[in-house]
């Protein structure tokens, strides 16, 4: 009885200081679990100041094995990384691109195409047969996917034959159309980019040109250059032989989302590549590189690729 008398009177301080001790607690797991969140918040902070501190871009681009190169934004129409952009060198079979818009310009599609013996005496060989015949569009798809100098050369020397009345060929369009594209680093004097001999290359251009050739096609040309981003790919000829063409730029299924592909090398050129590839939220982006060696073309254009995506990852 004398305990539940004192617990009776003092009922409202027991319940007060019961209370009290419950909102001290709940105060203490709420402070808790504040500072606990503010460490995690600061150890994240830290770890991206960590990360952005981490990519030198001055120095991975110094391991870039090309004398020159140019990453360009298409849809913002600015360079994100370049160097040496507007050297002019030798261009190799990039200059199948240009090629390829000029003939499809002036030529139907559907205009049928014979192989001849000159074609194939062209150095290199893709499979193609002496009077073989393909429709001009996918004569065009196979040769700048598998960058055939054959395929190229007759598919000239049909548009030579079809301009003969207006006394132009292939290489006087092609120069032609460099001129109202303004890209005043480059020159055509045949339509493969070829070395003419050891000394002169079949063309020349410059990272920065290129880019901006990769911009008119990616804009006004998507169907030229949609074969040239995938791996492989069939066709039948019109004579119903069949060709499996296979890519020459063989990092291609390591590029993301990449849209368009094309690879350059002879003996004065060096190791050439140029594509383009969506960098997120249809951002196009073209990345040229010239002057490099056969296998490192390839490395430093996977380089550049990754460095794109964190630059650009930065800015949002």
């Amino acid at each position: 009885m004398f305990f539940k008398d004192i617990i009776n009177k003092n009922k409202n301080s027991i319940i007060g200081g019961l209370f009290l001790i419950f909102s001290l607690f709940l105060f203490l797991l709420a402070n808790d679990i504040k500072i606990k969140k503010e460490e995690e918040s600061n150890k994240l902070f830290k770890e991206q100041e960590i990360s952005r501190k981490v990519i030198d871009y001055e120095s991975i681009l110094k391991t870039i094995e090309a004398k020159s190169f140019c990453v360009y934004d298409i849809l913002g129409e600015e360079i994100i990384f370049a160097r040496d952009e507007h050297q002019t060198l030798p261009l190799a079979s990039i200059t199948k691109l240009i090629s390829g818009m000029v003939v499809i310009d002036v030529m139907p599609e559907n205009t049928i195409v014979t192989i001849t013996k000159e074609d194939i005496s062209v150095e290199g060989d893709s499979g193609l047969y002496v009077g073989e015949k393909w429709r001009l569009k996918d004569l065009l798809d196979f040769s700048l996917m598998t960058s055939s100098n054959d395929g190229m050369h007759a598919v000239s020397s049909v548009l030579n034959n079809y301009q003969n009345i207006n006394e132009k060929d292939t290489v006087k369009i092609m120069n032609e159309r460099i001129n109202l594209l303004g890209l005043k680093d480059t020159i055509f004097i045949n339509e493969t980019g070829l070395d003419v001999d050891e000394t002169i290359s079949g063309a020349y251009s410059s990272a920065y040109d290129v880019s901006i050739l990769l911009k008119k096609l990616v804009r006004d040309y998507p169907t030229l250059i949609y074969d040239t981003s995938l791996d492989t790919k069939e066709f039948i000829s019109e004579s119903n032989l069949r060709h499996i063409a296979s890519n020459t730029n063989v990092s291609v299924n390591n590029i993301p989302n990449i849209i368009a592909s094309k690879t350059g090398f002879t003996d004065l050129a060096g190791g050439n590549l140029a594509i383009v590839f969506d960098a997120g939220f249809m951002r196009p982006v073209s990345i040229v590189v010239l002057g490099s060696s056969r296998e490192g073309r390839f490395s430093d254009v996977l380089t550049l690729v990754n460095l794109t995506l964190e630059k650009l990852t930065e800015k949002f």
